[in-house]
């Protein structure tokens, strides 16, 4: 009986096997590095309230009204973030959001400071979900996904992100400019002009 055959095939096998083990580890690799950039890019803060990690700001529109009572609309933006609560209470991720941070617009003439305007944001939108679990209360420890919105906007003026001095404890420093875009604000202001002036 040959026994060197069965050895063989065996060792074939085991080649193979290890062969698609490393293949399957460099993939992994490479998955874990992608996440790695990824979780790198995005913009996070510890604050004295909580956890913040930012994964879009959005231009939105927000209903409002003129000097003269009339109904109109201005720009402001949607902050969406993975909030954590870090403290011992229960707490809202809205309200920890504006006790550890700020939207601010800033130019050369000065500082505008914007006002929450979350619940201003008109239903029927892609944040209805975020902007509900912006209110509900957060049980320490726990995570939620949430939606804050600030404004009204100039596009003329930068607009930052920036942490809030605390007196009673050292923070982070945070003073980030963001980048947002206008152009579908701009558009359907236009195109509200546009049908203003056909009346």
């Amino acid at each position: 009986m040959d026994f060197k055959k069965p050895f063989i095939m065996g060792g074939m096998a085991l080649t193979l096997a290890l062969a698609a083990c490393g293949n399957v580890t460099d993939e992994e690799q490479a998955d874990n590095e992608g996440t790695e950039e990824a979780s790198e890019d995005s913009l996070s803060y510890s604050g004295a309230n909580g956890d913040y990690t930012f994964n879009n700001f959005t231009v939105v529109e927000v209903p409002s009204t003129d000097e003269e009572g009339n109904e109109t609309s201005v720009p402001a933006v949607a902050v969406e973030f993975d909030f954590e609560n870090t403290t011992d209470n229960a707490v809202t991720p809205s309200e920890s959001f504006s006790l550890d941070l700020a939207v601010r617009q800033l130019s050369d003439a000065g500082e505008a400071p914007t006002d929450n305007l979350t619940m201003d944001l008109e239903d029927g939108s892609e944040f209805d979900e975020g902007k509900a679990a912006s209110s509900e209360l957060v049980d320490a420890g726990e995570s939620s996904t949430a939606v804050v919105v600030y404004g009204p906007l100039d596009p003329e003026m930068d607009t930052h992100l920036q942490a809030r001095e605390n007196p009673l404890e050292e923070t982070e420093e945070l003073d980030e400019t963001l980048e947002l875009d206008f152009s579908a604000v701009d558009s359907a202001e236009s195109e509200e002009s546009g049908e203003d002036s056909e009346e």
